[in-house]
């Protein structure tokens, strides 16, 4: 089958190659991924900015159609529409795993950068990590179900949003988008900022119902805040952009006692102002990938229409044009850009 391989550790070495078909282990579904979404993680991958196991397919924001499902397998059967989720494999027996939330299971293998992932025409994926997929949510709405399902967790799940609340998010990239989408259902005002080169994608929160948007290379973002809280700051604010500039931003607009969280993953260490915690009593609080109920809602939020996830995908590309793709989704030329195996 095609894949998008990353050959081997350090920058780039990236290639499309033919690569072994997965065969599933009994307790796996084998997909033909329909749609796979390109993340800032994969871009981290790319610059050698993260730790992968090379070589290794990329690709962890998927689904699809079943293929072909393991002997141990009995939810699941081929032909059934799929959407799934990270972590692959699991220990199943540390305290997370039995809590129920993978992610912080220390024994954690994921695919796209750990084992094989979805840049490619066919998955193997433990059914345990599969969710059927309604008929009507779309493939293409469904291959951002994973960046969702992440703001669910991060503004639902691990803070508190009150209606009236006024919340900021620093990044406007597909999870900063979602994250605002989401703190908009639960009752917020939501400014979104951005710099100069995110003018594409600050213009897809503003139609998407951000209250604000914040083009901070025009516009001192922290007088709108103050504006819009009559001085007092913002009761929560997420920080999506994965930059220390944007996280020192963060410290300043935040209120006393307000909350404060990164969801942006950082390319290594940073230096920042942590004072800002203690001086102003603030709950930094942490929040990485979902559980099993960010899935749930995310699903119902989709088959209910409640969410726009197709509105953020702004190119749809063959695995053969991989280069364009991670370069548009690297120099603000793409909202969202997704892979189609199937397509020519």
């Amino acid at each position: 089958m095609k894949a998008i391989v990353k050959t081997k550790e350090g920058e780039g070495h990236v290639e499309l190659k033919e690569w072994p078909e997965p065969v599933p282990a009994p307790d796996e579904v084998k997909l033909k991924i329909s749609h796979a979404g390109i993340c800032g993680t994969d871009i981290h991958i790319i610059k050698g900015e993260w730790p992968c196991r090379p070589p290794v397919v990329l690709g962890h924001e998927f689904c699809g159609t079943a293929v072909e499902v393991g002997a141990l397998v009995k939810s699941f059967k081929a032909s059934d529409r799929i959407v799934a989720s990270n972590p692959a494999q699991t220990c199943g027996h540390c305290h997370n795993c039995r809590a129920g939330n993978p992610f912080m299971c220390a024994h954690r293998v994921s695919a796209g950068y750990m084992i094989d992932g979805a840049f490619a025409d066919y998955i193997s994926i433990r059914a345990e990590r599969c969710h059927h997929l309604p008929d009507n949510v779309s493939f293409r709405q469904a291959s951002l179900g994973e960046p969702l399902s992440v703001a669910i967790h991060a503004v639902m799940e691990r803070t508190t949003v009150h209606a009236g609340d006024l919340v900021l998010v620093s990044g406007p990239g597909c999870v900063g988008i979602l994250t605002m989408l989401v703190a908009k259902m639960e009752g917020a005002k939501v400014i979104v900022t951005g710099t100069a080169r995110d003018n594409l994608r600050l213009a897809c929160a503003r139609e998407l119902g951000a209250d604000v948007v914040v083009d901070i290379s025009k516009e001192d973002p922290l007088e709108i805040v103050r504006h819009y809280s009559k001085g007092e700051g913002a009761d929560a604010v997420y920080e999506c952009a994965g930059a220390a500039a944007s996280l020192d931003m963060c410290w300043e607009a935040v209120r006393r006692g307000g909350t404060l969280m990164p969801v942006g993953i950082y390319p290594g260490k940073i230096n920042t102002d942590f004072n800002k915690v203690t001086m102003k009593e603030l709950s930094v609080i942490g929040s990485f990938g979902y559980v099993w109920t960010s899935w749930q809602r995310c699903i119902q939020l989709l088959s209910d229409g409640k969410v726009n996830t197709e509105a953020l995908i702004s190119h749809e590309l063959p695995l053969g044009r991989f280069e364009e793709a991670f370069r548009w989704s690297q120099d603000g030329s793409a909202i969202k850009v997704v892979l189609n195996p199937g397509m020519i």
